[in-house]
């Protein structure tokens, strides 16, 4: 976990977050997502996942298209969201568009979902849209949920609500996957 301990309710901690991964240059993110894509592209190869649900990450998030692309190489039939206007999330199968339903996320084998911080306790801190905490109440129980983080981002403690759904892992740059 992060040396640091964050403080402050949960905007706050998006906030100052969020003004960290901005303040990374393009090298820098250029190497964390290839770190983080190589732990993750082995852990499927080790696990021998068959289908991944994942995301389409934001221009500052440790997840890629390459990371995607490598898992689709693979052989992995990997599922991204699609936000219905209810929030809550649909998925279709990469590379097309058909939708799944939001039933879908429970024929993963292992889920990756975006976060700005995750605690020791699993707690993940979102961008508080709630969209994958409605998501993870599908995923049954025992399936690998892993969210892709930056170094620093894993924390001691992080505010929850009953809502929240936790992680079982995340990934760093200098970590790798670690299971909680």
């Amino acid at each position: 976990m992060s040396d640091t301990e964050p403080t402050g309710g949960k905007q706050d901690l998006r906030d100052e977050f969020l003004q960290l991964r901005r303040a990374l240059t393009p090298e820098q993110i250029a190497t964390a997502r290839a770190a983080v894509c190589s732990a993750v592209v082995q852990r499927c190869g080790d696990a021998g996942w068959k289908i991944v649900a994942a995301y389409l990450p934001l221009r500052t998030e440790p997840g890629s298209h390459e990371l995607l692309d490598a898992l689709v190489s693979s052989g992995v039939r990997v599922l991204v969201p699609v936000t219905m206007p209810d929030r809550d999330l649909d998925w279709v199968a990469l590379p097309g568009d058909v939708p799944l339903g939001t039933n879908a996320i429970a024929t993963a084998q292992a889920v990756l979902v975006p976060a700005l911080a995750v605690a020791a306790d699993g707690t993940r801190l979102g961008r508080g849209g709630g969209s994958y905490d409605r998501a993870l109440a599908r995923v049954p129980a025992g399936v690998p949920v892993a969210a892709l983080l930056y170094d620093g981002e894993n924390v001691a403690h992080l505010p929850s609500d009953p809502w929240d759904r936790p992680v079982s892992a995340y990934v760093t740059p200098s970590t790798g996957w670690r299971d909680l």
